[in-house]
């Protein structure tokens, strides 16, 4: 049985290494992405990548998660994949419910609840 594989979008690369080892070590396979100048391009990445679920952030030079976020639930060939949203700002539910997120997580954020909502959307990783 592959792991199911996850997209990490965050221009934070201490917080791109610390998701990506907590599901690593959960067995999932990861792929850190590190923001975005075009929609065409994240578009033709996660193509590329064909992840099972993606996590995206909020605030990010170039494109913003919120606008990410629209262009590729738009596009026929990515909007099945499942996004959950993910920042420190306050109102990060009403963001991720504009923006047409599957989901949302505040960070700072409790690892058990980060690896609980990849479990919601049916990614649990073969145990080794």
């Amino acid at each position: 049985m592959e792991s199911p594989k996850i997209i990490l979008v965050d221009d934070d690369p201490d917080h791109l290494l610390v998701c990506k080892l907590i599901f690593e070590r959960r067995n999932f396979r990861v792929h850190t992405l590190h923001g975005f100048d075009s929609t065409d391009h994240l578009i033709d990445r996660v193509k590329e990548l064909d992840p099972h679920l993606i996590f995206m952030d909020h605030e990010m030079p170039g494109i913003r998660g919120d606008v990410a976020i629209k262009a590729l639930k738009a596009s026929p060939d990515t909007s099945h994949i499942p996004i959950i949203y993910f920042s420190g700002t306050n109102d990060i539910e009403e963001l991720a419910r504009h923006a047409g997120a599957d989901a949302f997580i505040q960070k700072p954020f409790m690892i058990e609840s980060l690896v609980s909502l990849a479990q919601k959307y049916n990614l649990t990783a073969p145990k080794l």
